[in-house]
Order: structure tokens, then sequence, then C-alpha cells
């Protein structure tokens, strides 16, 4: 007769013990596996929609306050732009999101502006000012959850940080900028803070250019980039920090500064890109 001793010490019970648990392991491995990879999924899809919030706010902010300033051409640009960020928002706004709760201050600050009821180009400046920091926060927050390799570390961290900043701060001159020439004066205190804005995105793009260029796992063509910059910070010394009345015409100045924020945001879609492809893969 086999006693229950036995059948605790039998071979094949004992196989089969260690089968069901190394079965359960696999198992669970495997949901932590498909997890991870689904919570990723989702990080970068927000993030890509947040980059395109992102470039559209920015613009969003030079269009109108050109328009504030007088420059009625910005018109019917600023309108798509407009219909561009509301159809951006519903899919913000339907997502299930693990961020809901950062996602709302963001949402609530485009329904203000949204609705078009400033009409103060200072007040217009800062409330769009405030809202893409939102954005910016949440975006470095999402982005700071990706379990990343040391070696992508140091890469994507320029991206979201010194990239993304000095797109910022290039979007900041372009809205002042903007508003200046359409009114062909600038105050004393305008041209400090565009001084201000030239040094930082100098400064800011030199550090970036110069961490991406030693990127040897993601090597990178900055040639375009560097010659955006550089012409828009040209054009921004000579035509307004040293003189109260620019004689360029704020479309052109507009354009000029869009070419710039476009190749520096390009950028960041190449390394949203890159890890898109990389989760991919595995």
């Amino acid at each position: 007769m086999i006693t229950l001793f036995d059948l605790q010490w039998s071979p094949l019970l004992v196989i089969i013990l260690l089968a069901c648990m190394m079965l359960s392991f696999y198992s669970l491995y495997r949901n932590m596996t498909w997890q991870r990879q689904k919570r990723l999924t989702a990080n970068i899809g927000e993030l890509k929609l947040l980059r395109t919030l992102l470039g559209d706010f920015q613009r969003h902010r030079g269009l109108s306050t050109g328009l504030l300033a007088g420059d009625i051409s910005m018109k019917a640009e600023l309108s798509m732009t407009r219909a561009r960020l509301d159809k951006s928002i519903h899919r913000a706004q339907q997502l299930n999101s693990t961020h809901t709760t950062a996602w709302q201050p963001l949402l609530g600050q485009w329904h203000q502006i949204g609705q078009g009821s400033v009409c103060d180009p200072a007040k217009n400046l800062l409330n769009h000012h405030e809202l893409i920091r939102t954005t910016i926060f949440l975006f470095e927050d999402i982005a700071g959850e990706l379990a990343l390799s040391q070696e992508q570390q140091s890469y994507l961290s320029c991206i979201w940080q010194e990239v993304v900043q000095t797109a910022e701060w290039t979007g900041q001159a372009r809205a002042l900028g903007t508003g200046i020439a359409a009114e062909r004066f600038s105050s004393a205190a305008q041209r400090v803070r565009l001084r201000f804005l030239h040094e930082k995105v100098q400064r800011l793009s030199a550090s970036a250019f110069a961490t991406l260029g030693h990127s040897k796992s993601n090597p990178m063509n900055l040639h375009n980039s560097r010659e955006a910059i550089s012409d828009f910070l040209v054009c921004l010394e000579q035509e307004f920090l040293n003189s109260a009345h620019p004689q360029i015409e704020a479309k052109l100045y507009f354009e000029k500064a869009t070419l710039a924020i476009n190749e520096l945001l390009a950028l960041v879609d190449k390394a949203l890109t890159g890890l898109e492809q990389t989760q991919r893969r595995h």
C-alpha cells in the first residue's frame, strides 16, 4: 500500500510539481513582460501625442500673438492650427492613461486659451507659456518612466531636456518677435527679453548638438538643424536686438523661426520613432 509519505517523495510527483512551478513562473513572467510592453507602448503613444500638441501649442502662441498685434494675414493659419489642436485634445480626452490626473491641467488650460477671449498680447503670451510648460513637464514625467539602457539614457535625456527646451526658448522668441514685427516697434524690456532668449537658444543648442554629435548608438545628421538655428539667431540679432523698429515682415520672421523649431522637433520625432521600433522588436 502507498502511503502519503511515499507519494510526497515519489520521483514522478516531484517532476510534476517542478513542472507546475516552472509553468506558473513562466506564465507570471510572460504576463509581467506583456504588461511592461503594454505600458511602454502606451507611454510612447502619449509622448507622440504630447509632441504633436507641443508643436501646435507653440505655433498657436506665435500666430495668435501676431494676430493680436495687428497682422491679419495670420488669421487663416491660426484657425487651421486651432482645428488641429481640437482634434489632438479630443484624442487626449479619450486616453485610457495612468496619467489622467496629470493630463487634466493641460486640458483645462487649453480650454481657456481655445476660447480665444483674451485680447491682451502680453496675457496671451503668459497663458501659452504656462500651457506649454505644463506640456513639457508631463512629457518629461512620462519619458522618465521608460526603462532604458545607460547608453540610451544619455542620448534620450538630451532629447527630452535640452532639445525640447531649446525648441521652447525658440518658440518664445518666435512669438514675441512676431508680435514686435507686426507692430514695427519693441520696448527696451522686450529687447532685453529677446536677448535673454537669444542667449538661451545659442547655449542650449550648442550643448545639445555636442552631445548628439558624440552619440554612437544614435548617430544623427545635425547639419540642417545647426544651419536653421544659426540662421534664426542671426536674424534675431540683426532685426530685433539692436533696433527698436524691426524691418522684417512678421510672417517672414515667423517662418524663419518655425524652420528652426521644426528641425529641433524633428530630432524628438526621430527619437520617438527609434523607441517605437525598439519596442516592436521586443
